[in-house]
């Protein structure tokens, strides 16, 4: 299980990105040595961009990674960082669970129109929001557990994956001079 969340939200994104840029080039490719375009190859690369950015943005929160402000949370431990983290995750949290519904309610109660060039239907740009929603709150939650139960205990680490270890890849920092 662990294995295919970490495919969908680490590489499917890459894929995603290579199959967008595949698509992308060969258009302008069609276009200035053929002089046609390829009429789907707009639609294709928005769906993946989409899904890319929610999926991507659902690893993010997994690994810890999206942009924060630390200047507080850094000079905390123990019970004070278990608090601000436990706060933070509400509001994340409540955040999430608000889009995801809405996210829900778009995609059920909707009639969505075909795309024109792929005839696929505009629900799957609507349910890119709400899979990357569901991943995002269901992270969040898990990390609001386990700052709650720091709160609680008054020991409280912050455990994370390693965002310079994602897909099996090392990236190496940079050093400084």
């Amino acid at each position: 299980m662990l294995r295919a969340i970490r495919f969908i939200e680490d590489e499917l994104p890459g894929i995603l990105m290579a199959v967008m840029t595949i698509v992308m080039a060969a258009e302008v490719f069609a276009r200035y040595v053929f002089g046609h375009s390829i009429i789907w190859t707009s639609e294709l690369a928005t769906i993946c961009f989409v899904w890319q950015v929610y999926l991507a943005a659902s690893g993010a929160m997994r690994l810890r990674i999206h942009v924060r402000v630390d200047l507080l949370r850094n000079q905390l431990a123990g019970r004070l960082l278990a608090g601000l983290d436990t706060l933070a995750g509400l509001i994340i949290v409540g955040a999430l669970a608000l889009t995801a519904w809405q996210a829900w309610s778009f995609v059920t109660h909707t009639n969505f129109s075909a795309l024109p060039a792929t005839g696929l239907s505009r629900r799957t740009l609507a349910l890119a929001v709400l899979v990357g929603c569901a991943g995002m709150l269901t992270h969040a939650l898990l990390q609001l557990v386990q700052a709650a139960r720091g709160l609680v205990t008054g020991t409280y680490e912050v455990r994370s994956a390693d965002p310079l270890q994602i897909g099996g890849i090392t990236l190496k920092k940079a050093e400084s001079q």
